[in-house]
């Protein structure tokens, strides 16, 4: 009797434990099915503050989303930037850095906001203004790697030139966007001078070390002397069309001074790589077998080209081509501080130097820039499929330097045909420049398609190729060389924003998918 005392009780204790866990595993499961309903719909809410363009379901909770956008939104605007500034060390003998932070500020503006900050001058006490504070800025442009900085003539009243022109190269190089800085007063490329007649020509510049010493050689290096050295230049070469001229920095050997004869002997051998949209412009076979400084009434200097006849002969292009030809060789001399304009001759069949037109343009007058204006553009890389897989292979367009809207230019390139043969078509051709529209918010573009960008004939690969071409589009905008600030791609569908079109999913982003590009294979002459 005793033992089924004992054991009744134990199996009571069983029952009340057994009891206890159902309990609590039923509050668990209804407190993890609470937690997950408010999981997703903070969530969801997440989502649409991310996603400006919005979908279905995300107007209907607008009203709750608008604050949750508009808090979004303000944190964007209010994002800093942190500029790491140079400035000279008077005891230490070096640039030191001082880190500064700027808010409301726009990639395209930044090498403006770390000169005007230079000007300023530093803020931490033992750190001495390297830039005059009445320098002004003429001009800042970019294209490609290259940075170009005009500078008011006050610049040549800094304490030290050196130093001053270290720091300012250093402070624009750090913001990791160029690889060189070429440095302008009024217009005039900067020299140093060596000596009372030994002025040189610094090029493109690079990272200063930040020692004094270290730098004052490293000028003294680059600027060369009366022996051969190398120097970094920039050429102009034409794009594929011939309508812009595209700059290429080039390591030059140059022989003294003779800075035009070395320029020329590289544009005569034409772009470094041939199939990322550089053209050559000089005629095949051209040689430059003199030059002359030559003088205007007015007193302004030029250089006078004497070329062999091929400069002729062998020029087998029409207007287009005469202008590229001429304006290259103008706007890659008439930076140099002693050449305002470039005077032509060449031979003619009886070896007597002429200057005769080439095709239409006189050749009596020096020609100047004022003859070429507006010449300069800048490439772009667009994606096209590839004939052979479900790949985006890359081709190289010039544009107009000139307008701000960069995502119009890249997908108004994008709708024309490729310009290589076999590359395959990714916007339909009965698809207009107008039927696509695009907008640019902080990083985000917003492109609206008409629904026949996505209308594929029905077949086994159609979704892949339509995917295919949407990140053709995607790629196109955001990749790093066309400096359109797009770092993300929201796709809209006849002017509605949708989560699905047929099995492609819409509702989110796009990023650049770099595993989709064929890998290229550069040609190098």
């Amino acid at each position: 009797m005793k033992h089924l005392k004992v054991l009744f009780c134990m199996i009571l204790a069983l029952f009340l434990v057994m009891s206890s866990c159902t309990s609590q595993s039923s509050r668990r499961d209804r407190d993890i099915e609470k937690f997950n309903v408010i999981s997703e719909k903070e969530m969801n809410r997440t989502k649409a503050a991310k996603d400006p363009s919005g979908d279905e379901s995300g107007i209907e909770d607008a009203k709750d989303n608008e604050k949750d956008k508009s808090l979004y939104l303000q944190s964007q605007q209010l994002q800093q930037k942190k500029l790491c500034l140079y400035f000279y060390d008077e005891k230490a003998k070096q640039l030191s850095p001082e880190v500064r932070s700027i808010s409301d500020w726009s990639e395209n503006e930044l090498p403006r906001s770390v000169i005007r900050e230079l000007i300023r001058g530093p803020r931490t006490s033992r750190l001495r203004p390297v830039l005059p504070q009445n320098v002004k800025i003429n001009n800042v442009d970019d294209t490609e790697d290259i940075l170009s900085v005009d500078l008011s003539s006050e610049f040549l009243e800094s304490t030290d030139p050196i130093v001053a022109r270290a720091a300012l190269v250093n402070s624009l190089l750090d913001l990791g966007m160029f690889k060189y800085v070429k440095l302008y007063v009024d217009g005039k490329e900067i020299t140093t001078q060596n000596g009372d007649n030994d002025v040189a020509l610094l090029g493109l510049l690079t990272q200063y070390p930040n020692s004094v010493p270290e730098m004052k050689a490293y000028e003294a290096q680059n600027a060369g002397g009366k022996d051969i050295h190398k120097t970094n230049l920039e050429l102009f070469f034409q794009d594929d069309r011939g309508m812009y001229l595209l700059p290429e920095a080039r390591a030059i050997m140059v022989a003294g001074k003779k800075y035009a004869e070395a320029i020329v002997s590289e544009l005569i051998k034409g772009p470094m790589a041939t199939d990322q949209g550089y053209c050559p412009t000089l005629p095949k076979g051209t040689n430059l077998q003199e030059t002359k400084v030559v003088q205007r009434e007015d007193g302004a200097q030029g250089i006078a080209l004497y070329f062999s006849k091929e400069f002729r002969t062998q020029f087998t292009g029409g207007q287009t081509q005469e202008i590229a030809m001429l304006s290259s060789l103008v706007y890659s001399l008439t930076s140099l501080p002693d050449i305002s304009f470039v005077k032509i001759y060449y031979e003619n069949e009886a070896g007597s130097y002429i200057d005769e037109p080439v095709y239409g343009i006189s050749l009596k007058e020096g020609l100047t820039k004022k003859n070429f204006p507006n010449r300069t553009g800048r490439r772009v890389r667009i994606y096209y499929g590839d004939p052979d897989n479900m790949l985006l292979v890359p081709e190289y367009r010039a544009v107009s330097k000139s307008g701000s809207d960069i995502a119009v230019k890249i997908l108004s390139e994008l709708i024309s045909d490729p310009i290589h043969s076999g590359n395959v078509r990714v916007i339909p051709d009965d698809v207009r420049q107008e039927d696509i529209k695009v907008k640019v918010e902080k990083g985000l573009a917003i492109v609206n398609i008409p629904s026949s960008c996505l209308d594929k004939e029905t077949g086994r690969d159609s979704d892949k190729e339509t995917i295919r071409d949407l990140y053709a589009i995607v790629n196109s905008l955001t990749d790093p060389l066309n400096r359109s600030d797009i770092m993300q791609v929201q796709f809209t569908v006849d002017g509605k924003a949708i989560k699905k079109y047929k099995d492609i999913s819409l509702k989110d982003t796009f990023s650049m998918n770099p595993a989709l590009i064929k890998e290229e294979k550069t040609q190098s002459r």
